[in-house]
């Protein structure tokens, strides 16, 4: 007996003995696009309502050219997993803490979540605390011991050290910053003044500079140091006898000390105040005019979200 296309059309499931249709029943065991009506089959034409992977060959692709609109909707759906970074994406299966901003990794392979963004700026030239400011994170902190005081001929103070840290604060609502004074400038054939330390709480200090003639006769002060900190450094020393005078203070992170002047010349004490803090006290001229006090550290802290 012999069918027409048009009559098998009109054949359902229902006119079927066992209600099924497989390649087998069909010549060449495909049905292409020119054999639908529409061009194309939704889920309402599948039992199941579902194309799974068993049910595609894996010989052939299945592209977007093979959708209608060639697109696909992920409004309701969640992708698991990650891209890695040379494949456009962000290597990460989550999202960082908030305030956070997605930076490339020190190694230069990857990113991180960081914390970038300055808020403000805080600083102290003597005894007070810190307090967080809203939505700050890590901190900078950079301190510096006070200077020790000189003598007459030219020997003069060493500075004080210098400390710096980055310090996670989330947890940390305030610090106690102390900075204690200069030491004081003395005439010759006299010990100076050492200079006193700086501290960030317990996190990190650093000491004076010693003041002249302290080491030893005719020596300059030695510089103190910074500890605690990611960098800790020396602050410069103190320069030593010198019939001249002027002999200038060590010179701190922040800068160098107040002039030298000369017996015809004004004090050191005029001038002593222009100068970086931290550094040491310069030399008085000769015997007859004391050198300069040490200058105060300073602490200043730089507010990151």
């Amino acid at each position: 007996m012999a069918f027409s296309y048009d009559g098998l059309k009109k054949i359902t499931g229902a006119g079927i003995v066992d209600g099924t249709i497989t390649s087998a029943d069909i010549g060449s065991g495909q049905i292409d696009r020119n054999k639908i009506i529409d061009g194309s089959i939704d889920t309402d034409q599948l039992a199941d309502s579902a194309v799974t992977g068993a049910k595609i060959d894996p010989a052939n692709a299945l592209t977007g050219s093979k959708f209608a609109d060639a697109s696909v909707n992920l409004s309701g759906s969640a992708v698991t997993g990650s891209l890695a970074p040379l494949a456009g994406g962000t290597g990460k299966t989550s999202l960082g803490a908030a305030n956070q901003v997605l930076k490339i990794n020190d190694a230069g392979n990857g990113y991180d979540y960081t914390y970038g963004d300055l808020v403000s700026v805080n600083y102290f030239t003597s005894n007070g605390t810190w307090s967080r400011p809203a939505g700050v994170q890590k901190i900078r902190v950079q301190i510096c011991g006070a200077g020790g005081g000189g003598t007459g001929h030219g020997e003069s103070g060493g500075a004080g050290g210098y400390a710096e840290e980055v310090i996670d604060v989330t947890g940390i609502s305030s610090v106690s910053v102390t900075l204690n004074g200069g030491g004081g400038g003395v005439n010759y054939h006299n010990s100076a003044g050492n200079g006193g330390s700086s501290s960030f709480g317990p996190y990190l200090s650093a000491s004076g500079g010693e003041g002249a003639r302290r080491v030893g006769g005719h020596s300059g002060g030695r510089p103190g140091v910074g500890s605690g900190g990611n960098l800790n450094q020396y602050g410069g020393g103190g320069r030593g006898h010198t019939h001249h005078g002027g002999g200038l203070g060590g010179s701190s992170y922040f800068g160098g000390s107040s002039i030298g002047v000369h017996d015809s010349g004004p004090q050191v004490g005029d001038r002593e105040g222009q100068a970086a803090p931290g550094t040491g006290g310069t030399g008085g001229p000769r015997a007859r005019r004391r050198g300069g006090t040490g200058r105060r550290g300073i602490c200043i802290v730089w507010n990151y979200k």
